[in-house]
């Protein structure tokens, strides 16, 4: 009875998203991909009337980022994020340690995250757009044991609209 208990939850591991290794996602990261296979993942878009130089140096601030993103409450990181920068934050209750693996100043910036039990893939990327604006793609994958019950690619998505239109908001504010 034993084995088949140790069997089943082997099987509920796997089929809930602890496919991929962490050495993996980061690898994903770095060439700027997030997990297609994963159990909760979104992909949202938002025009901002700012250059992607402007809406780049608000990203690569992480320290600053909970004066204009209500949802993030703290960030504890060297200073501006760089390749390899590791940093912890916390949102919505939750302490976040990642790690910066893809920065293409003002083109695409992608970090892994752990926050148990859930390991995510993080991946901004912005489009100079021909009115001086840019088209901010956000893209997360998240994995873990039975990740897909405790949270949905839904609520995802909506966290980062969220986290999209405090860009938005602050990146077009006028100085």
């Amino acid at each position: 009875m034993r084995i088949a208990a140790i069997g089943c939850l082997g099987c509920v591991l796997a089929l809930s998203g602890c496919s991929h290794s962490s050495r993996q996602l980061q690898a994903l990261s770095a060439v700027g991909a997030i997990q297609q296979d994963a159990p909760v993942k979104a992909t949202v878009q938002m025009q901002i009337a700012a250059p992607p130089a402007k809406v780049w140096d608000l990203l690569i601030d992480a320290p600053a980022w909970p004066s204009w993103c209500p949802q993030i409450e703290s960030v504890k990181a060297p200073g501006e994020l760089e390749m390899g920068t590791r940093f912890v934050w916390k949102s919505g209750g939750t302490t976040i340690h990642s790690e910066v693996h893809l920065l293409e100043p003002d083109r695409r910036l992608s970090w892994t995250g752990t926050a148990s039990p859930a390991r995510a893939i993080h991946l901004w990327e912005l489009k100079a757009t021909p009115d001086g604006g840019t088209l901010v793609t956000v893209k997360e994958s998240m994995t873990g044991p039975l990740m897909a019950w405790l949270y949905s690619s839904d609520k995802l998505a909506a966290s980062e609209t969220v986290w999209l239109t405090a860009l938005k908001n602050a990146a077009e504010k006028k100085p």
